[in-house]
Protein backbone atom coordinates (compact mmCIF):
# COMPACT_ATOMS: atom_id res chain seq x y z
CA UNK A 1 0.00 0.00 0.00
CA UNK A 2 2.79 2.58 1.04
CA UNK A 3 4.84 1.72 -2.43
CA UNK A 4 1.01 2.30 -3.93
CA UNK A 5 0.71 5.77 -2.17
CA UNK A 6 4.03 6.70 -3.57
CA UNK A 7 3.66 5.61 -7.21
CA UNK A 8 0.88 8.48 -7.01
CA UNK A 9 2.75 11.36 -6.18
CA UNK A 10 3.68 11.88 -8.89
CA UNK A 11 0.60 12.35 -10.99
CA UNK A 12 -1.09 13.87 -7.78
CA UNK A 13 1.72 16.36 -8.09
CA UNK A 14 0.90 17.13 -11.33
CA UNK A 15 -2.94 17.44 -10.81
CA UNK A 16 -2.18 19.94 -8.75
CA UNK A 17 0.20 21.65 -10.69
CA UNK A 18 -2.61 21.64 -13.42
CA UNK A 19 -5.00 23.14 -11.40
CA UNK A 20 -3.04 25.87 -9.71
CA UNK A 21 -2.58 27.17 -13.67
CA UNK A 22 -6.14 27.08 -14.07
CA UNK A 23 -7.03 28.79 -11.35
CA UNK A 24 -4.68 31.39 -12.26
CA UNK A 25 -5.10 31.87 -15.90
CA UNK A 26 -9.36 31.08 -15.63
CA UNK A 27 -11.46 33.24 -12.50
CA UNK A 28 -14.53 31.88 -13.77
CA UNK A 29 -12.76 28.35 -12.96
CA UNK A 30 -12.73 29.07 -9.23
CA UNK A 31 -16.02 27.33 -7.70
CA UNK A 32 -17.42 24.67 -6.96
CA UNK A 33 -19.04 24.03 -9.61
CA UNK A 34 -15.66 23.57 -11.61
CA UNK A 35 -14.71 20.52 -9.80
CA UNK A 36 -17.86 19.07 -9.85
CA UNK A 37 -17.95 19.18 -13.52
CA UNK A 38 -14.45 17.27 -13.83
CA UNK A 39 -15.89 14.88 -11.79
CA UNK A 40 -19.23 14.68 -13.57
CA UNK A 41 -17.39 14.52 -16.94
CA UNK A 42 -15.51 11.51 -15.82
CA UNK A 43 -18.06 9.28 -14.62
CA UNK A 44 -21.17 9.91 -16.29
CA UNK A 45 -19.54 10.00 -19.87
CA UNK A 46 -18.78 6.18 -18.49
CA UNK A 47 -15.00 6.99 -19.77
CA UNK A 48 -13.81 6.30 -16.13
CA UNK A 49 -15.33 3.09 -16.18
CA UNK A 50 -13.52 2.17 -19.26
CA UNK A 51 -10.29 3.26 -18.17
CA UNK A 52 -10.40 0.73 -15.18
CA UNK A 53 -10.97 -1.59 -17.00
CA UNK A 54 -7.96 -0.98 -19.79
CA UNK A 55 -5.64 -0.88 -16.52
CA UNK A 56 -5.86 -4.23 -15.58
CA UNK A 57 -5.88 -4.78 -19.23
CA UNK A 58 -2.99 -2.74 -20.22
CA UNK A 59 -1.07 -4.22 -16.93
CA UNK A 60 -1.20 -7.60 -18.28
CA UNK A 61 0.02 -6.48 -21.63
CA UNK A 62 -3.20 -7.49 -23.34
CA UNK A 63 -3.59 -4.10 -25.16
CA UNK A 64 -7.57 -3.60 -26.06
CA UNK A 65 -8.67 -1.46 -29.10
CA UNK A 66 -12.40 -2.80 -29.33
CA UNK A 67 -13.19 -0.95 -26.22
CA UNK A 68 -14.83 2.05 -28.30
CA UNK A 69 -17.10 -0.63 -29.99
CA UNK A 70 -18.18 -2.50 -27.62
CA UNK A 71 -19.93 0.82 -25.87
CA UNK A 72 -21.66 1.16 -28.69
CA UNK A 73 -22.33 -2.26 -29.13
CA UNK A 74 -23.72 -2.43 -25.78
CA UNK A 75 -25.49 0.37 -26.44
CA UNK A 76 -27.31 -0.80 -28.70
CA UNK A 77 -28.17 -4.40 -27.23
CA UNK A 78 -29.40 -2.36 -23.81
CA UNK A 79 -32.02 -0.10 -25.61
CA UNK A 80 -33.44 -2.71 -28.60
CA UNK A 81 -34.14 -4.91 -25.12
CA UNK A 82 -35.74 -1.78 -23.17
CA UNK A 83 -37.79 -0.55 -26.59
CA UNK A 84 -39.04 -4.27 -26.36
CA UNK A 85 -40.24 -3.36 -23.05
CA UNK A 86 -37.74 -5.89 -21.48
CA UNK A 87 -36.95 -4.80 -18.03
CA UNK A 88 -34.16 -2.16 -17.53
CA UNK A 89 -32.66 -4.66 -15.03
CA UNK A 90 -32.32 -7.93 -17.24
CA UNK A 91 -31.46 -5.28 -20.42
CA UNK A 92 -28.69 -4.15 -17.93
CA UNK A 93 -27.21 -8.10 -17.43
CA UNK A 94 -27.35 -8.34 -20.90
CA UNK A 95 -25.58 -5.41 -21.54
CA UNK A 96 -22.79 -6.87 -19.37
CA UNK A 97 -22.83 -10.17 -20.52
CA UNK A 98 -22.64 -8.61 -24.07
CA UNK A 99 -19.39 -6.55 -22.98
CA UNK A 100 -18.32 -9.86 -21.67
CA UNK A 101 -18.46 -12.10 -24.72
CA UNK A 102 -16.92 -9.55 -26.47
CA UNK A 103 -14.15 -9.62 -24.44
CA UNK A 104 -13.83 -13.33 -24.87
CA UNK A 105 -14.01 -13.43 -28.51
CA UNK A 106 -10.66 -10.95 -28.01
CA UNK A 107 -9.09 -13.42 -25.55
CA UNK A 108 -9.76 -16.40 -27.81
CA UNK A 109 -8.16 -14.61 -30.57
CA UNK A 110 -5.16 -13.52 -29.09
CA UNK A 111 -4.54 -16.28 -26.91
CA UNK A 112 -5.63 -19.06 -29.67
CA UNK A 113 -3.81 -17.79 -32.69
CA UNK A 114 -0.77 -15.83 -31.11
CA UNK A 115 -1.71 -12.64 -33.24
CA UNK A 116 -0.57 -9.77 -31.76
CA UNK A 117 -3.32 -7.24 -29.14
CA UNK A 118 -3.15 -4.79 -31.49
CA UNK A 119 -4.15 -6.20 -34.88
CA UNK A 120 -6.25 -8.99 -32.82
CA UNK A 121 -8.86 -5.93 -30.93
CA UNK A 122 -8.07 -3.85 -33.97
CA UNK A 123 -10.26 -6.50 -36.12
CA UNK A 124 -12.61 -7.02 -33.42
CA UNK A 125 -13.14 -3.33 -33.01
CA UNK A 126 -14.57 -3.18 -36.96
CA UNK A 127 -16.72 -6.23 -36.35
CA UNK A 128 -18.23 -4.97 -33.23
CA UNK A 129 -18.97 -1.90 -34.78
CA UNK A 130 -20.46 -3.25 -37.68
CA UNK A 131 -22.53 -5.80 -35.48
CA UNK A 132 -23.72 -2.68 -33.81
CA UNK A 133 -24.62 -0.71 -36.84
CA UNK A 134 -26.61 -4.18 -38.26
CA UNK A 135 -28.74 -3.87 -35.06
CA UNK A 136 -29.16 -0.30 -34.31
CA UNK A 137 -28.39 1.83 -37.30
CA UNK A 138 -31.86 3.99 -38.16
CA UNK A 139 -33.31 2.69 -35.01
CA UNK A 140 -34.65 5.18 -32.40
CA UNK A 141 -33.90 3.91 -28.84
CA UNK A 142 -34.76 6.34 -26.30
CA UNK A 143 -37.46 7.23 -23.36
CA UNK A 144 -36.32 4.80 -21.16
CA UNK A 145 -37.45 4.06 -17.68
CA UNK A 146 -37.06 6.86 -15.00
CA UNK A 147 -35.26 4.15 -12.40
CA UNK A 148 -32.74 3.46 -15.72
CA UNK A 149 -32.44 6.98 -15.78
CA UNK A 150 -30.84 7.25 -12.15
CA UNK A 151 -27.67 5.52 -12.95
CA UNK A 152 -26.64 8.39 -15.32
CA UNK A 153 -28.41 10.97 -13.55
CA UNK A 154 -25.98 13.78 -11.75
CA UNK A 155 -23.17 12.53 -9.69
CA UNK A 156 -24.58 9.76 -7.61
CA UNK A 157 -25.44 6.94 -10.25
CA UNK A 158 -22.15 7.41 -11.72
CA UNK A 159 -20.08 8.03 -9.17
CA UNK A 160 -22.00 4.82 -7.10
CA UNK A 161 -21.29 2.70 -9.92
CA UNK A 162 -17.83 3.91 -11.00
CA UNK A 163 -16.33 3.42 -7.06
CA UNK A 164 -18.08 -0.37 -7.39
CA UNK A 165 -16.35 -0.73 -10.70
CA UNK A 166 -13.05 0.40 -9.06
CA UNK A 167 -13.32 -1.68 -5.67
CA UNK A 168 -14.07 -4.73 -7.36
CA UNK A 169 -10.71 -4.36 -10.34
CA UNK A 170 -8.84 -3.16 -7.15
CA UNK A 171 -9.31 -6.00 -5.08
CA UNK A 172 -8.60 -8.81 -8.17
CA UNK A 173 -5.13 -6.44 -8.87
CA UNK A 174 -4.23 -6.23 -5.27
CA UNK A 175 -6.18 -9.49 -3.64
CA UNK A 176 -6.03 -12.44 -5.97
CA UNK A 177 -3.86 -14.96 -7.85
CA UNK A 178 -4.91 -13.52 -10.82
CA UNK A 179 -3.91 -10.04 -9.87
CA UNK A 180 -0.40 -11.76 -9.29
CA UNK A 181 -0.38 -13.51 -11.96
CA UNK A 182 -1.15 -10.63 -14.62
CA UNK A 183 1.65 -8.35 -13.59
CA UNK A 184 3.67 -11.18 -13.62
CA UNK A 185 2.70 -12.28 -17.30
CA UNK A 186 2.77 -8.62 -17.85
CA UNK A 187 6.23 -8.16 -17.30
CA UNK A 188 7.49 -10.75 -19.19
CA UNK A 189 5.04 -13.34 -20.59
CA UNK A 190 7.06 -16.18 -21.74
CA UNK A 191 9.21 -15.97 -18.48
CA UNK A 192 5.30 -16.29 -16.51
CA UNK A 193 4.54 -19.17 -19.36
CA UNK A 194 7.44 -21.00 -18.44
CA UNK A 195 6.63 -20.60 -14.44
CA UNK A 196 3.56 -22.42 -14.43
CA UNK A 197 1.23 -19.49 -14.71
CA UNK A 198 -1.96 -20.37 -17.28
CA UNK A 199 -0.91 -17.43 -19.41
CA UNK A 200 -4.04 -18.13 -21.92
CA UNK A 201 -6.69 -18.56 -19.48
CA UNK A 202 -5.65 -15.14 -17.63
CA UNK A 203 -6.19 -13.53 -21.04
CA UNK A 204 -9.01 -14.73 -21.17
CA UNK A 205 -10.25 -13.13 -18.08
CA UNK A 206 -8.44 -9.92 -18.15
CA UNK A 207 -10.11 -9.42 -21.96
CA UNK A 208 -13.15 -10.35 -20.19
CA UNK A 209 -13.26 -7.95 -17.38
CA UNK A 210 -11.87 -4.73 -20.27
CA UNK A 211 -15.04 -5.62 -21.84
CA UNK A 212 -17.60 -5.40 -18.72
CA UNK A 213 -16.34 -2.51 -17.65
CA UNK A 214 -16.28 -0.50 -21.26
CA UNK A 215 -20.62 -2.29 -21.38
CA UNK A 216 -20.73 -0.77 -17.63
CA UNK A 217 -19.38 2.81 -18.59
CA UNK A 218 -21.87 2.57 -21.97
CA UNK A 219 -24.80 1.95 -19.60
CA UNK A 220 -24.35 4.61 -17.44
CA UNK A 221 -23.63 6.71 -20.44
CA UNK A 222 -26.97 5.56 -22.15
CA UNK A 223 -28.96 6.13 -18.66
CA UNK A 224 -27.11 9.32 -18.58
CA UNK A 225 -28.56 11.13 -21.90
CA UNK A 226 -31.88 8.59 -21.77
CA UNK A 227 -30.61 7.83 -25.74
CA UNK A 228 -28.97 4.82 -27.29
CA UNK A 229 -26.79 5.32 -30.58
CA UNK A 230 -24.98 3.26 -32.48
CA UNK A 231 -22.15 5.68 -33.46
CA UNK A 232 -21.54 5.96 -29.57
CA UNK A 233 -17.73 5.61 -28.69
CA UNK A 234 -15.46 5.92 -31.43
CA UNK A 235 -12.39 7.02 -30.49
CA UNK A 236 -12.84 6.29 -27.00
CA UNK A 237 -10.11 3.59 -27.36
CA UNK A 238 -7.67 5.92 -27.24
CA UNK A 239 -9.35 8.40 -24.32
CA UNK A 240 -9.20 4.97 -22.62
CA UNK A 241 -5.73 4.21 -23.29
CA UNK A 242 -4.76 8.12 -22.52
CA UNK A 243 -6.42 7.97 -19.53
CA UNK A 244 -4.79 4.77 -17.99
CA UNK A 245 -0.86 6.12 -19.24
CA UNK A 246 -1.75 9.65 -18.28
CA UNK A 247 -1.55 8.40 -14.30
CA UNK A 248 1.18 6.27 -15.34
CA UNK A 249 0.34 2.77 -15.73
CA UNK A 250 2.97 1.20 -18.32
CA UNK A 251 2.10 0.83 -21.92
CA UNK A 252 4.33 -2.04 -21.74
CA UNK A 253 2.50 -4.39 -19.08
CA UNK A 254 3.68 -5.27 -15.54
CA UNK A 255 3.63 -1.64 -13.68
CA UNK A 256 0.12 0.17 -13.00
CA UNK A 257 -2.92 0.52 -10.70
CA UNK A 258 -6.55 1.87 -10.44
CA UNK A 259 -5.40 4.21 -8.07
CA UNK A 260 -3.29 6.01 -11.05
CA UNK A 261 -5.75 5.83 -13.13
CA UNK A 262 -7.91 8.00 -11.14
CA UNK A 263 -5.91 10.64 -11.12
CA UNK A 264 -5.38 10.05 -14.72
CA UNK A 265 -8.66 10.44 -15.69
CA UNK A 266 -8.63 13.32 -13.52
CA UNK A 267 -6.12 14.90 -14.94
CA UNK A 268 -7.52 14.68 -18.41
CA UNK A 269 -10.69 15.62 -17.93
CA UNK A 270 -8.56 18.61 -15.80
CA UNK A 271 -6.70 19.92 -19.27
CA UNK A 272 -9.33 19.19 -20.97
CA UNK A 273 -12.12 21.46 -18.80
CA UNK A 274 -9.18 23.93 -17.91
CA UNK A 275 -8.86 24.68 -22.01
CA UNK A 276 -12.43 25.11 -22.02
CA UNK A 277 -12.90 27.64 -19.02
CA UNK A 278 -9.49 29.34 -21.08
CA UNK A 279 -12.30 29.51 -24.46
CA UNK A 280 -9.48 27.62 -26.40
CA UNK A 281 -10.37 26.29 -29.42
CA UNK A 282 -11.69 22.67 -29.62
CA UNK A 283 -9.06 21.74 -32.33
CA UNK A 284 -6.39 22.63 -29.27
CA UNK A 285 -7.89 20.17 -26.96
CA UNK A 286 -7.24 17.62 -29.15
CA UNK A 287 -3.79 18.38 -29.55
CA UNK A 288 -3.02 19.21 -25.92
CA UNK A 289 -4.45 15.77 -25.10
CA UNK A 290 -2.18 13.80 -27.54
CA UNK A 291 0.91 15.49 -26.54
CA UNK A 292 0.07 14.47 -22.36
CA UNK A 293 -0.22 11.59 -23.81
CA UNK A 294 3.15 11.25 -26.25
CA UNK A 295 5.35 12.65 -22.98
CA UNK A 296 3.52 10.17 -20.75
CA UNK A 297 4.37 7.51 -22.79
CA UNK A 298 7.92 8.90 -23.51
CA UNK A 299 8.27 9.15 -19.26
CA UNK A 300 7.01 5.73 -19.25
CA UNK A 301 10.04 4.08 -21.75
CA UNK A 302 12.42 6.24 -19.67
CA UNK A 303 11.40 4.92 -16.46
CA UNK A 304 11.82 1.29 -17.71
CA UNK A 305 15.07 1.64 -19.21
CA UNK A 306 16.13 3.14 -15.84
CA UNK A 307 15.10 0.62 -14.17
CA UNK A 308 16.77 -2.55 -16.52
CA UNK A 309 20.09 -0.17 -16.53
CA UNK A 310 19.69 -0.53 -12.43
CA UNK A 311 18.89 -3.98 -12.45
CA UNK A 312 21.34 -5.13 -15.33
CA UNK A 313 24.02 -3.28 -13.19
CA UNK A 314 23.00 -4.88 -9.83
CA UNK A 315 23.02 -8.71 -11.37
CA UNK A 316 26.66 -8.49 -13.69
CA UNK A 317 29.11 -10.34 -12.39
CA UNK A 318 32.04 -8.40 -10.70
CA UNK A 319 34.75 -7.19 -12.78
CA UNK A 320 37.98 -9.73 -13.18
CA UNK A 321 40.83 -9.01 -10.11
CA UNK A 322 44.48 -8.34 -11.58
CA UNK A 323 46.55 -11.42 -10.62
CA UNK A 324 48.86 -9.22 -8.16
CA UNK A 325 45.33 -8.81 -6.72
CA UNK A 326 45.45 -12.43 -6.10
CA UNK A 327 48.77 -12.96 -5.09
CA UNK A 328 50.31 -9.92 -3.36
CA UNK A 329 50.23 -10.09 0.75
CA UNK A 330 48.08 -8.49 2.69
CA UNK A 331 48.61 -5.21 4.25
Amino acid sequence: MQRQVREAVGPLIGLAIIWALILALAPNARSQAAFENVLENSTGSGLFVMCIGMTIALIGNCLDLSVGSIYALTSVVIGQLMMAHWPWEIAIVVGLVAGAICGLVNGVIVAGTGIPTLIATLGTQMAFRGVADMWGAGVYMGKFDAQFDWLGAGLMGPMLLSAIALVIVWFILTKTTLGYQTFAQGGNQEVARLAGIPVKRNILLIYMICGICAALGSIIYTAKVDFAYVDRGQGWELLAIAGVVIGGTSMFGGLGGVGRTVVGVLIYESIFAGLIYLHIDAFWQQVATGAVLVAAVWLDAIQRRTQSAVTAAAISPPKKRRMWNLIRPAS
